[in-house]
Order: C-alpha cells, then sequence, then structure tokens
C-alpha cells in the first residue's frame, strides 16, 4: 500500500492493494487518529464519487481503531435508508441507544416515528449504527447541526467514524462538526481534480479534509508516481 501527497491535501493517499496491507494501512491511520491518551475525535469517511469503495474503508478503519485503542468506537451510517453497515456485519443482536444527553443530529418527522441504535460487532469492540422505523409513518427526516452531540460523542470514544454515502444531504450539515474528513478515491474512474474539488467544497463548508484513500493507487491518473515526499 504505498502513499501518496496531494496538493491541497495535508495527509498521505493510500493504495488498497491487497488485504493485509490494507488492514496495516488502516492500524497505523487509527494510531495517528487516537494516539494513546489523547482526545476522542470524529471524522468522516466520503466517496469522491459513488462506488468508490467508502464503506469497506469506514468498516476497516472502525475495527482498526477498536483494536488499537480498545474501543469503544462507533461506526455512524449515514444510510439511514439502507444501514447497509449494519446489513453487511455480524452484530450481537442486543441493541444500544444512541441517545447520549444532546440533540441529535438527525430528526424524524413527525416527532417519535423513528430512531436510531447501536449494535456491538461481533469480534470487536465497533458499535454499528442502524436506522429504524415503521413504513408509512415518517413523512421526512432531516440531517442538522449538531456539535454537542459529537461533543458528548468524543467524550465517550476514543474515535468515532462517520461512513456518509457520495451525496448524502447529511454532509453539509455534519461535516463541518467533526474533526475531519477523509476522502476516498476509486482510481479507475475518478480524477484527482474531482478529489480538489470535493475538497474545495467541503473546506467551504468549513470541514477539515484530512487526505485521500486511493483503491489501485497505481492507475490514478494513469500514474505510477507522486510517492510520498
Amino acid at each position: 500500500m504505498s502513499r501518496y501527497s496531494e496538493a491541497g491535501l495535508d495527509s498521505p493517499i493510500a493504495e488498497m492493494d491487497g488485504v493485509n496491507a490494507f488492514a496495516t494501512e488502516l492500524a497505523d491511520l487509527a494510531r495517528r487518529l487516537a494516539p494513546p491518551g489523547a482526545p476522542g475525535k470524529i471524522v468522516m469517511v466520503l466517496g469522491v464519487t459513488a462506488k468508490a469503495g467508502t464503506s469497506s474503508v469506514a468498516s476497516g478503519l472502525a475495527r482498526a481503531a477498536a483494536a488499537e485503542t480498545g474501543g469503544p468506537v462507533w461506526l455512524v451510517d449515514l444510510d439511514f435508508a439502507n444501514n447497509p453497515q449494519a446489513g453487511r456485519a455480524r452484530l450481537n443482536g442486543v441493541s444500544y441507544s444512541t441517545d447520549i444527553g444532546a440533540e441529535p443530529f438527525w430528526a424524524a418527522e413527525p416527532a417519535g416515528t423513528g430512531r436510531l441504535v447501536l449494535r456491538k460487532l461481533e469480534g470487536a469492540y465497533v458499535l454499528v449504527t442502524r436506522f429504524q422505523h415503521r413504513s408509512g409513518e415518517m413523512d421526512r427526516l432531516i440531517y442538522r447541526r449538531a456539535p454537542a452531540y459529537w461533543h458528548q460523542l468524543r467524550a465517550m470514544a476514543p474515535l468515532s467514524v462517520v461512513d456518509a454515502p457520495h451525496g448524502s444531504p447529511g454532509i453539509s450539515a455534519i461535516a463541518p462538526d467533526l474533526d475531519g474528513v477523509i476522502l476516498v478515491a476509486n482510481a479507475r474512474k475518478d480524477k484527482r481534480a474531482d478529489a480538489e474539488r470535493l475538497a474545495a467544497y467541503l473546506e467551504g463548508l468549513g470541514a477539515r479534509v484530512l487526505g485521500v484513500v486511493v483503491n489501485r493507487a497505481r492507475d490514478w491518473q494513469g500514474e505510477a508516481g507522486g510517492r510520498a515526499q
């Protein structure tokens, strides 16, 4: 897994090339994001385009952080409609409340027609969210700024990872309240300009872009160069 530097991005770009290398890179990233004794942090993982591999990076980073820190690590899935993180994981079945004493980052209308719960991942101290609601009861779901909620979560977990689908309406509301955003690019279809454009948009919102993870980075615009400086 090679590292790269990109204009406008202040962290390495990693290449997802092999399971073991990918796990090693994510473990290193987890150690840098959540060193021992440091205050808790919350990062968003966001694809430069759809199907960039965002959910795999988010879940891998959450698992790595749990192993490095001992957890608990929250994995917040912003795809409330499909809940892919919970759907593809082995969970222990016991549900926990995400009510942590502050107004949440989402609201269902009418009030009380939805709830966000946590379940622990089997084999790792990762708590995965699932949004639950009854068909036909909820009219609308709103994402909103909630700095107090994220502040409270930082006190509860050494690292939390927010998996944001590309184009999610929650991005603009949530990203500015977090400690940073990690972009994920698919080297076979995404260009450097795509990543830089999205980074500029996020920074315009007040969010901090930490860097980019690139799948098959040797194909990144057909270039093998650009190694870490």
